[in-house]
């Protein structure tokens, strides 16, 4: 059904492109008018390490920039904070409960898929779309980009064709490629473009010594800075979770990549760390001027956005995965040239999530989402309204890798927090009040006095098993 939609749009669209004389340059002008999209698709950044958020070490002058320049979401969310799945997520605007995108149970998209991803749409009413970089969803993007530069896989920083002796860093490739992009695409009909960065998610093979490799650019940034330690990072905290999420993939990682907070491991990869998302920002400056030498830049619309959180030592874990708000919540920044100079450089407090993205960018085009998309356009919220009927709860799953990391479902509200941790033996159960416990370290499960919120917080999530399907 979803196929045979999408051929029909196509052929309205063909149709309408060979009316005859006025109709046809009213229809030709609307649709050359509708803005530009460029997202910027980032791998790993947690949603504190930036300047803007009120991190005084950290240089991201242009994501800084971008936020003053439009609205920053304090409240925006991966509904899984796995790589694979939540692109999944983006490009089709659905839980994994409905596309069966989890890592270790993926080989690609489905032809259906792929015709319901937001490029494959936009380019079907009249856009022109690209893609740069990491793209780690199958080889499958047939029908989906005009102009296709993604790379399969994780990809290197260094690669034996790009050794540091001999060539760029993959960052910096990724940002003259973005650059060139815009400078191709073609004068007359607007572009949707992708620009997906691996950094600052760690070098593949997850090597000990350097897990984060940052470029030359960027390499004596930070040297005499002391990263301070996150919270709950302390060995007593850790020590009083549960055993398997003390053995789990998090803390296997947490002992090679970043150790104690006083240790120097901790401080060197802190380091490294900042310096990739200080070399993304960098290349964002690039492709900003890429958008005013074109002429471009005041017809569109940038989306900055990572994939999902990390635990960059919270809780004494190294990665994602779990449903903390360390792990699920993601920066975004949306600038609109057409903002109204009172909506420019403030902050959104509406909850959004990953499967808004799509209808989002529908939206910007002058189109409906599929029926089956899961997510809301926030596009009227990005220009200052508040619709009443917004969300004010989410469901959260991580199916992936159960051998290595927990499988774990739960449901955030504006206040509480409940994570059920599918596998365990007894039944593990989180549960939180997020206005008194922002840190999620007092875990109120077992306190009588929650007795009864624990029971509507499992109602919630039963009753959101069922609608994500």
């Amino acid at each position: 059904m979803n196929i045979l939609r999408y051929l029909i749009i196509a052929i309205i669209l063909i149709i309408g492109t060979h009316h005859e004389g006025v109709a046809q340059d009213n229809t030709v002008k609307e649709r050359d008018a509708r803005p530009n999209i460029l997202l910027v698709f980032v791998d790993d950044l947690d949603h504190e390490p930036l300047g803007f958020m009120g991190n005084e070490i950290i240089q991201t002058p242009n994501i800084d920039q971008l936020a003053a320049e439009g609205v920053a979401f304090r409240n925006a969310f991966a509904v899984t904070a796995t790589c694979i799945t939540s692109r999944g997520t983006l490009m089709t605007g659905q839980y994994a409960a409905r596309t069966g995108i989890y890592f270790d149970q993926f080989d690609g998209f489905t032809e259906e898929q792929a015709a319901m991803s937001f490029p494959a749409q936009l380019r079907q009413s009249g856009y022109h779309t690209g893609y740069v970089g990491k793209w780690h969803l199958g080889r499958f993007r047939e029908g989906m980009f005009d102009d296709d530069r993604a790379y399969d896989g994780q990809g290197q920083f260094w690669s034996e064709a790009y050794p540091p002796e001999r060539g760029s860093h993959l960052t910096d490739r990724l940002g003259n490629q973005a650059v060139d992009m815009i400078h191709d695409a073609p004068a007359g009909k607007p572009f949707a473009m992708t620009v997906g960065f691996k950094a600052p998610h760690v070098q593949d093979g997850f090597h000990p010594v350097e897990p984060y490799p940052a470029s030359p650019a960027t390499a004596v940034l930070y040297e005499r800075d002391e990263i301070p330690a996150p919270p709950l990072s302390d060995s007593a905290f850790f020590e009083s979770q549960p055993d398997f999420l003390q053995q789990s993939l998090n803390r296997v990682r947490w002992d090679y990549r970043l150790g104690p907070p006083e240790s120097l491991n901790f401080q060197r990869s802190m380091r490294r760390y900042y310096r990739m998302v200080t070399g993304v920002d960098r290349q964002l400056g690039k492709m900003m001027q890429a958008l005013r030498e074109t002429g471009r830049l005041e017809n569109t619309i940038i989306v900055f956005t990572s994939d999902h959180g990390m635990y960059l030592g919270d809780r004494g874990f190294a990665g994602k995965w779990l449903g903390h708000d360390t792990a699920i919540r993601i920066p975004l920044i949306v600038r609109d040239p057409g903002l109204r100079e009172a909506e420019v450089g403030t902050n959104r407090e509406q909850m959004v999530l990953m499967v808004d993205l799509l209808p989002t960018f529908l939206d910007w085009a002058g189109l409906s989402p599929p029926e089956e998309v899961q997510g809301s356009s926030f596009a009227p919220i990005v220009g200052g309204q508040d619709p009443p009927d917004w969300r004010s709860e989410f469901f959260y799953e991580h199916h992936s890798f159960a051998d290595r990391i927990p499988r774990s479902e739960g449901v955030r509200t504006e206040r509480y927090k409940y994570l059920r941790y599918l596998d365990s033996e007894p039944l593990y159960e989180e549960l939180y009040d997020l206005k008194k416990d922002p840190d999620e370290s007092n875990n109120l499960a077992d306190d009588p006095e929650y007795a009864d919120l624990l029971r509507q917080m499992r109602d919630k999530w039963e009753q959101w098993q069922k609608e994500v399907q």
